[in-house]
């Protein structure tokens, strides 16, 4: 048998079926390009994919260029050719390998976008500069241009110094009258101290300082004159600008919880009520966890070194905060993510709830911190809701309303740290059971408004490799033996009021075991590899007893810190002032018990005039054998000398001696 031949076709028949086939020519070039402008957009997005399977990305990317010239050369050929079938079969096969990339694509460029909304620092924010004084200061508008305005002295503050320009130019605030302080916190109390008329403040002043004990009553205790508002660009600093660091090297993250009825982590401002540090090996898959108490007495470093609680930090910024936690634990953070507690909830719910071991029965706020929906949790292995996670992350204080069944068990800040441990736990598990893309991308798009971090694009794909050796690890879908290896610890310590040097008045303060946190940091640095570890070769085990894991730091005490107990300045005691001149004589006045009011003397009353007249005297009668009566015949029964009573009223009985009357008050000062 013969082979069939390829039908070759001259010049002019080539003529006629381009000329018949034009129509169909032009679709078909139509979706030619379609395809080609869907493979470019694929193409960029697996480029955006960095870290992520790089060799098959690349090879895949290869083989598409190809492809493209292919059907390029193909789509040119078609036209010359006679059977028009060949034109639709091709046109269907672009338009499947075109949808199915931009199926894709949209995968992927969702993903990109929600990763992109976790780093919020190329996002535009509103920012606000306040002039504020005080609620009873008669500084307004229109006399402010007298005042004396505090302004902080920092020329890169956005808040409180560049904003602060444009109410100066408004309100013609001369230059000469504007004191300039390095410290917000100076500034305020200046302004408390009325030592200054008003100040320039960031426009979220309440949720930065009511923390502050001075400050607590700030909202109510100073009123706004004038406020500039304007969105811009994220302010960044050196401390929380996007960090170089490969995600594949052992680094070190701190997380701070924010207490704040906010959902958007942008509107959410308030004292760092969850202050966690972690250190992960992506290389062994091990993390420790350290909760570092909020009220641990620690030098500030925004504010001079001055020593105070370390939640006070927040209220100079992230880098403060980041700052004063490095000088603390002497370790570099590497990255850092702020979620608002309404964040927490969102996560939790998102995953389907987590299982966590309950150390003791609780009830506590729900997350408007209100008891109306109170939540209430039993002690023991227990799945847990995202308000009942939130309410076992916050949880450090006893509710007698709640009844004797919820508050049994130790209540404090340090509980609050381990449960807070057991709670991220709890999350990291859940985490695991992750199987769809649509699902990963749900979990992110939750947390992503209540969530703020420095972690850029690419070192957040790159936990990619790490989900993918967990996934991959042999015993990893099982409940017995954790893939990733979790640390706790405990920092121990002694406390007392003590004075703050920020607040600037006693508080109580937390100071730490030296021994218990040098434990904790070196047990931080060698899973970062910066130490190598010192082994314990002896073990010892009773079948009898279940073995618990170890919290580092936990069994160390020494090494507390001995600071001087504060004490309260005792107020001078009231100079007992003169008669006011204003007090006439004349008039028969005198001042009155609250050295301040003027009143009518002994033995006079205000008339309807208001006129101090004398009292008309009762003529009374006595019995000769009434012991009360003196030698003129008055009765002297129930009466007491205003002289060294104060003035007090004389229907008083048993009234005392002058002797015994000021040896009672003499007592009474000392019990005050």
């Amino acid at each position: 048998m013969k082979k069939n031949k390829r039908v070759k076709y001259t010049r002019e028949e080539k003529k006629q079926f381009k000329k018949r086939n034009k129509f169909i020519s032009l679709v078909s070039s139509i979706v030619v390009g379609m395809f080609l402008a869907s493979s470019i957009y694929f193409i960029l997005n697996l480029l955006k994919l960095s870290g992520i399977e790089t060799v098959i990305r690349y090879t895949v990317i290869v083989l598409l260029i190809l492809v493209m010239l292919m059907i390029i050369g193909k789509n040119f050929k078609l036209k010359t050719q006679p059977k028009k079938y060949k034109f639709i079969i091709f046109i269907i096969f672009l338009i499947l390998i075109g949808g199915g990339e931009l199926y894709i694509s949209r995968i992927i460029s969702r993903g990109i976008n929600v990763v992109d909304n976790l780093n919020k620092n190329k996002n535009q924010i509103e920012y606000s500069s306040y002039l504020i004084t005080l609620k009873d200061s008669d500084y307004k508008k229109s006399n402010i241009t007298s005042a004396k305005v505090g302004i902080i002295s920092d020329t890169e503050d956005i808040e409180g110094y560049v904003l602060a320009q444009e109410i100066i130019k408004k309100d013609k605030i001369n230059s000469s009258n504007l004191v300039k302080f390095d410290s917000y916190i100076d500034m305020l109390d200046d302004l408390y101290d009325e030592e200054i008329d008003a100040l320039f403040i960031s426009g979220s002043y309440e949720g930065k300082y009511s923390g502050i004990e001075k400050f607590e009553n700030i909202a109510s205790d100073v009123k706004v004159i004038d406020k500039y508002t304007k969105l811009m660009k994220k302010q960044v600093s050196n401390k929380t600008k996007t960090n170089t660091k490969n995600i594949t090297e052992p680094f070190t993250m701190l997380l701070l919880g924010v207490d704040s009825t906010e959902t958007d982590i942008s509107d959410a401002v308030a004292l760092g009520d969850t202050i966690m540090v972690v250190t992960f090996n992506p290389n062994t898959l091990n993390a420790t966890l350290f909760s570092i108490p909020r009220d641990t007495y620690v030098p500030i470093t925004c504010y001079g070194g001055a020593m105070s609680k370390i939640t006070h930090a927040a209220s100079g910024g992230d880098d403060c905060m980041i700052e004063t936690v490095e000088n603390f634990i002497d370790i570099d953070i590497d990255y850092y993510a702020k979620i608002n507690f309404r964040g927490l909830v969102n996560l939790v719910d998102a995953l389907g709830g987590i299982d966590v071991d309950v150390p003791y029965s609780f009830c506590e706020t729900d997350a408007d911190r209100t008891f109306y929906n109170a939540v209430f949790v039993k002690k023991g292995w227990q799945h847990l809701d995202g308000m009942s996670a939130l309410g076992l992350a916050r949880n450090r204080k006893y509710y007698p309303t709640c009844g004797d069944e919820w508050n049994e068990g130790e209540r404090n800040d340090f509980v609050r740290g381990q449960n807070q441990q057991l709670v991220l736990k709890a999350i990291l598990n859940k985490a695991k059971e992750i199987r769809t893309v649509d699902d990963f991308y749900r979990i992110l798009e939750t947390i992503s408004v209540s969530l703020d971090t420095n972690l850029s694009r690419e070192q957040i794909l790159g936990f990619y490799n790490i989900f993918k050796k967990v996934l991959l690890s042999t015993d990893s879908l099982t409940d017995l033996n954790d893939v990733i290896s979790i640390q706790r610890s405990y920092l121990n310590g002694g406390g007392g009021i003590i004075y703050d040097y920020v607040a600037g008045t006693g508080l109580y303060e937390f100071v730490p075991s030296t021994q218990s946190l040098n434990a904790i940091v070196s047990a931080m640095k060698v899973n970062l590899e910066l130490e190598e570890e010192d082994y314990d070769t002896s073990f010892s085990f009773s079948i009898d007893e279940p073995y618990e894991a170890e919290i580092i730091g936990e069994d160390y005490w020494g090494g507390i810190a001995d600071y001087p107990a504060f004490e309260e300045e005792e107020e001078e005691a009231p100079v007992e002032q003169k008669e006011d001149t204003k007090c006439k004589a004349s008039e028969n006045r005198e001042l009155g018990a609250d050295k301040t009011t003027c009143v009518c003397k002994w033995g006079y009353s205000e008339d309807e005039n208001g006129k101090c007249v004398k009292d008309e005297e009762e003529e009374t009668t006595c019995d000769e054998d009434d012991e009360d009566c003196d030698e003129s015949g008055d009765d002297t029964s129930g009466t007491t000398n205003p002289e060294t009573t104060g003035g007090e009223d004389p229907s008083s009985t048993n009234t005392p001696t002058e002797t015994d009357s000021t040896d009672e008050t003499a007592s009474n000062e000392g019990n005050e």
